[in-house]
């Protein structure tokens, strides 16, 4: 291996890579980024794995040689990090089981592992791609809900539809869910369970404006585009009928307010119980929230506008739960309460419901020990 590349280029896709090599494997060189030079296409092509995930990235580069090889990618990632100067050289001698890596005055020697031990990254075959974009926002609305230690598989996933009328996603924990719409100019006609972890990755690779290709083949979807190809297993389970759900809520009443103002509200008061339940009370114009903990208790109201029905009641949540839709919403929204309690939250790119919870139990606070009186006194 003889070449040489623009520093700040090459970190960045390895940077990337590094994100998907896992960073704990009983197989060492699953742990590497696989660097591939090839002399008739001018390129260095880098894979990173996980088993779950394959990831790809082509980079131009002229080489008077072909070459392959895998080095630890967070090391890698490291050493470019803290090399100066706009380029980097990598050299090997032929057979050599050491790369050089170097810019400017500093060179580092690191060991590397052969072509034949790293594992086979499966890229699958698919056709019938379809235009998506804005994958982050989408990822941001949904994956949140999805419930990673969950024991049925399709509750860690994010269900991700590409219909007629554009893209479409949902998450769910079984407890709360979240539909969410995307660019209504990614159009097709095809439906996946994608593991939460796996969408998150991909999110945090690209922007919104970046646009893929994208396509299924049963076992696999893949998003493709310049230079840049991302496959992640499937899991093949029949989802939650999302639209059915949400098209047969009725609520008793809604009220027009701001996610933003939400979010303050609930993040004034859960300070003093943050994983436990939080009340909403409805009266009138007034939305009050109100957490409680053995160290006391903290109240917040904000105004709202009623749409439908007459705002009352008091009703309970699980905190962390509604925080984390709050988190992930934006903008104005219609929220309501329907039937046993459960919450609604409409907002321009995503639908929310939350199942209300029992009531909390009040909380006292701790008394305070009394001394004892010392050995040999009485006490007064």
């Amino acid at each position: 291996m003889n070449i040489t590349m623009n520093r700040a280029e090459l970190l960045h896709a390895v940077k990337r890579a590094a994100a998907v090599a896992p960073a704990n494997s009983p197989l060492e060189a699953l742990k590497g980024v696989l660097l591939e030079v090839s002399v008739a296409s001018k390129s260095l092509v880098l894979t990173a794995t996980n088993l779950e995930v394959t990831l790809k990235q082509k980079l131009a580069c002229a080489a008077p040689e072909d070459d392959a090889l895998a080095i630890d990618a967070r090391l890698l990632a490291g050493m470019l990090e803290k090399l100066p100067g706009n380029t980097v050289e990598l050299r090997r001698k032929p057979g050599d089981s050491r790369l050089a890596v170097w810019s400017g005055g500093a060179k580092y020697n690191v060991s590397i592992w052969e072509r034949g031990s790293y594992p086979k990254a499966e890229i699958p075959s698919v056709t019938n791609l379809v235009r998506i974009s804005g994958i982050p926002s989408m990822a941001k609305r949904t994956v949140f809900a999805a419930d990673e230690n969950n024991e049925k598989p399709m509750l860690k996933c994010v269900q991700f539809r590409v219909t007629q009328d554009g893209l479409r996603a949902a998450g769910s924990d079984g407890t709360c869910v979240v539909t969410a719409r995307g660019d209504d100019k990614s159009t097709g006609n095809f439906s996946v369970l994608i593991p939460a972890p796996s969408l998150s990755r991909l999110a945090q690779m690209c922007e919104d404006k970046d646009e893929f290709r994208a396509g299924a083949n049963g076992k696999n979807i893949v998003f493709v585009r310049e230079g840049f190809l991302f496959s992640a297993r499937l899991i093949q389970e029949k989802y939650i009928d999302t639209d059915f759900l949400t098209s047969s809520l009725k609520n008793q009443f809604t009220v027009l307010t701001d996610v933003a103002e939400l979010r303050r509200a609930l993040d004034n008061v859960s300070c003093v119980e943050p994983d436990g339940k939080v009340q909403l009370s409805f009266e009138g114009m007034t939305l009050s929230f109100r957490c409680g903990g053995v160290h006391g208790s903290a109240q917040n109201a904000i105004t709202v506008a009623p749409l439908t029905g007459i705002p009352q009641g008091e009703y309970w949540y699980l905190t962390k739960r509604l925080n984390n839709c709050l988190r992930s919403l934006s903008g104005t929204a219609t929220l309501g309460i329907a039937a046993g309690g459960m919450l609604t939250l409409d907002t321009e790119h995503a639908f929310y419901m939350q199942a209300g919870v029992r009531p909390g139990a009040p909380q006292s606070v701790p008394q305070k020990e009394a001394k004892k009186p010392a050995a040999g006194k009485k006490a007064a």
